[in-house]
């Protein structure tokens, strides 16, 4: 209990979370709260958060997107909301979420639920119904600090902003990505564009490149800014890249715990990567040492509010990944500014960009009505093809939202005052918009095969834009990949539908060439592209492209992904190891007749409304695998051998040996005897998986389909697959495609695993001699430890995305045939 027998101030923080609309600008509260519903809030925000940052699974399939969509209701009346409510909710264009904010530790459940999905999904079905067509509906966030008056807590006033004419105004972006990490990423794109976006009487944008936090605070405190804006990598996403880069030794300075204020020393990455409690949400700065700094979003605002001092920003931009639960709120807790935009997770950076351009651009237009430019925004973002798979944005502000028209109105006539002070009096009428379309191409400097088997992109970002795309001419775009004497090419005319066309995901090319499929060793080749819009060529370079060998994988964030593609069931050795286990299956089974038939010895009629499985029929899919374990174990009696070189600059690659390889050499690396036993598995329909670990990778397998549908469908409760408190969520880094469960996945597979539901087995056990269930136990104890987890990879979904095996050389072909 609080002071004098009252309730606790975290009780009392909780029922201020107010849900609000136009019709109702007090809000809606939630339901009176005990210890045991504070507890469900936690629980539904770590659920949630984790379904959504895992919604590569299930936002394809429509079916699933309505389930979800039915238990976003179910959330919302167990939070407090009546069926009346929620009616009134999806009336609305606009709503409101009011989050009070006392310090970091309280509450936080409040600020990381995904608000901004769970309202627009549980209102979906009554939009969408509404006589006059689907109606829109925007989220944006009110962070109420309080400040304590005689023994109470109550809202903190603000004194609303006044902004100066447009020549006075003054813009700061920071490019927060470490210098080492500038040969694969670059946000001066971003930047040119962004400034681009501010009018012409506005000066031009401050820039600080990747500078440590002693001079952002000089920097902020010798000229406070109007508008700040951020871009690069937040903590999360920054030491994972620089972990791949670097190698897991490399070192950065890290607060020595959570607690705000505390000082920083020298650490590995993998020692922070390995441990959620520690990789606390913030940016990576410049330290002391000259090595990146992790700055917790705490420790970030508490010092940007000390520079800025009486001028905190209007607008505080970050276009980095998981940004929305702490770095933007925080910048308003502690006031350093008096609003913040930020991204839920993960998201495609071109249209974050353009998202934050065209944010600008309206800010701009609507007088600095931020409400009103945000609601724009979105909806226009919304109507974009790729959102389908974006992130929640989410928009702090420290003020109202819904404030008297009156009020609205006086502040637009003073954004167009401002707009006309900043005007020239002579000032020719501005020219009308241009219908020239841009270019933003961005190749990648290396490709592996499996990229391009995949039809993947050759760019990581190739955008066409411009201003009246009813005005502009149709561009033509041509790309070439030359490949010894032949060439890979692919050509399109775009006619420009939006102001930005992405045609990143786009742009593939035909793998007839001979040398790209028989390659054994990096080549050096080039990759031309031109852009021409009727007589005017817009665009003409000629790249540099390594291309690397069909058999090199690469265990990054985005061709890590490619892995399913190297499980090889038409190898003609996967094919000869199932033929030779045809025997071991009769005898494990004892049935003369028995054959490799998958889930079919699992009758439907076996599945119970529960889930549940006799474990008697399990045992008969168990039994196959173990026919196939006996095989690689006793007849092919393999032995264990290092990777063979791979030639690359890159310490994430590593050469794999196909199948027919490991039986002609007899031997082969861990990672090698797991793809050769999902590659068995897949080849008599038992659903394979790939675990991938620190330095390690083992198989495993679903030991039925239902249990794997609804590892997809993502319906159950999650909260345990989440640990999260005021100054970080091990949620970062989940998932990006639908078949690869990053590293935030591990609760999730230890209790799948637990259930009996997926069974790991350890490969390596092959090379000495172990029988099958020591293996799996071997497998069950590899997986213990989060730290060493890295993905679990589910292959036939990976195949059901098109993710298909490489075609088989002719060499390896050959071998196939080895006794």
């Amino acid at each position: 209990m609080g002071k004098n027998g009252s309730r606790p101030e975290h009780e009392l923080l909780l029922e201020a979370v107010r849900i609000a609309c136009p019709g109702d600008a007090l809000g809606m509260p939630l339901a009176s709260v005990d210890l045991r519903s504070r507890q469900s809030m936690a629980q539904q925000a770590l659920r949630w958060t984790y379904v959504l940052r895992s919604r590569q699974r299930w936002v394809r399939d429509a079916k699933v997107r309505e389930q979800h969509q039915a238990d976003a209701r179910d959330t919302l009346k167990l939070l407090g909301l009546s069926a009346a409510q929620l009616q009134a909710l999806g009336e609305a264009s606009t709503l409101v979420v009011r989050v009070p904010y006392q310090h970091e530790a309280l509450c936080w459940e409040g600020r990381i639920f995904p608000w901004e999905y769970v309202l627009a999904a549980a209102t979906r079905e009554q939009r969408r119904a509404a006589a006059e067509g689907p109606l829109p509906m925007t989220v944006i966030r009110e962070l109420q600090v309080q400040h304590e008056v005689e023994g109470r807590w109550q809202p903190q006033p603000r004194e609303a902003v006044v902004l100066p004419p447009w020549p006075q105004l003054r813009v700061l972006f920071v490019n927060a990505l470490p210098t080492e990490l500038g040969e694969r990423w670059t946000v001066e794109a971003e930047l040119r564009n962004l400034a681009a976006a501010l009018p012409p009487e506005v000066p031009a944008p401050r820039v600080l490149n990747y500078p440590s936090l002693e001079e952002l605070t000089a920097e902020l405190r010798a000229r406070p800014p109007h508008l700040l804006h951020f871009a690069g990598m937040d903590s999360h996403q920054g030491l994972r890249e620089l972990g791949t880069l670097l190698g897991k030794a490399a070192l950065v300075e890290a607060p020595e715990s959570e607690q705000a204020g505390a000082a920083s020393r020298v650490q590995l990455i993998d020692e922070l990567l390995a441990d959620s409690r520690r990789l606390l949400d913030g940016l990576l700065l410049r330290g002391a040492s000259g090595r990146p700094r992790l700055v917790s979003a705490q420790a970030l605002a508490c010092a940007v509010a000390a520079a800025v001092g009486d001028a905190p920003a209007y607008l505080t931009t970050l276009n980095v990944w998981n940004s929305a639960a702490r770095l933007a709120p925080m910048l308003i807790a502690e006031g350093a500014t008096r609003a913040a935009l930020g991204f839920q997770d993960a998201f495609d950076d071109s249209l974050a960009e353009y998202a934050l351009v065209q944010l600008l651009r309206q800010l701009f237009a609507t007088g600095f009505d931020l409400p009103a430019a945000f609601s724009s925004v979105w909806e226009e973002v919304r109507a974009l093809p790729e959102s389908v798979d974006a992130t929640g944005v989410t928009l702090w502000l420290d003020g109202p939202v819904f404030v008297d028209p009156a009020t609205r109105a006086a502040h637009a006539a003073r954004g167009h005052e401002l707009a006309r002070a900043a005007a020239e009096p002579a000032a020719p009428a501005p020219a009308p918009a241009s219908g020239e379309v841009r270019c933003a191409i961005e190749p990648f400097p290396e490709l592996n095969y499996a990229v391009l088997h995949n039809a993947q992109p050759l760019f990581r970002r190739f955008v066409l834009s411009c201003e009246a795309p009813e005005r502009a001419d149709p561009v033509d775009v041509e790309v070439a990949v030359h490949l010894g004497d032949e060439e890979a090419r692919f050509e399109r005319r775009v006619v420009m539908a939006h102001e930005r066309e992405n045609l990143t995901r786009d742009i593939h090319v035909p793998l007839t060439a001979d040398v790209a499929r028989s390659v054994h060793e990096a080549i050096n080749t080039s990759l031309q592209v031109r852009v021409r819009q009727g007589g005017r060529l817009l665009y003409h370079d000629s790249h540099r492209l390594r291309l690397l060998p069909v058999d090199q994988w690469r265990d990054n964030r985005r061709d890590g992904q490619w892995l399913p593609s190297f499980v090889l069931p038409r190898d003609p050795a996967v094919v000869r190891a199932v033929s030779q286990s045809q025997r071991y299956n009769r005898v494990l089974r004892d049935d003369p007749t028995a054959g490799f038939e998958g889930y079919q010895c699992v009758p439907d009629a076996a599945l119970a409304v529960d889930g549940r499985i006799d474990e008697e029929l399990l045992r008969g899919v168990d039994r196959q695998v173990e026919s196939i374990w006996a095989t690689l174990l006793h007849d092919w009696q393999l032995g264990y051998i290092n990777p063979p070189p791979s030639y690359s600059r890159q310490l994430d690659s590593q050469r794999l040996r196909m199948p027919s390889t490991v039986l002609a050499e007899r031997a082969g690396t861990c990672i090698d005897l797991a793809l050769l036993f999902a590659a068995c598995l897949e080849l008599v329909d038992i659903y394979p998986v790939v675990f991938l670990l620190e330095g390690h990778a083992l198989p495993g397998w679903w030991r039925h389909p239902s249990f794997r549908e609804a590892y997809m469908q993502m319906t159950g409760n999650y909260s345990g697959a989440v640990r999260a408190d005021a100054s970080g969520s091990s949620a970062a880094n989940a998932q990006t495609v639908p078949w690869h469960a990053g590293r935030a996945s591990w609760d999730e597979v230890r209790q799948l695993i637990a259930e009996r539901k997926l069974v790991p087995i350890e490969t390596v056990r092959l090379t000495e001699h172990c029988g099958f269930v020591e293996a799996i136990e071997s497998g069950i104890e590899a997986l213990g430890d989060r730290a060493d987890y890295d993905s679990m990879l589910d292959i036939i979904t990976a195949r059901q995305r098109q993710i298909t095996p490489l075609p088989l050389l002719q060499d390896l072909r050959d071998v196939g045939g080895v006794a």
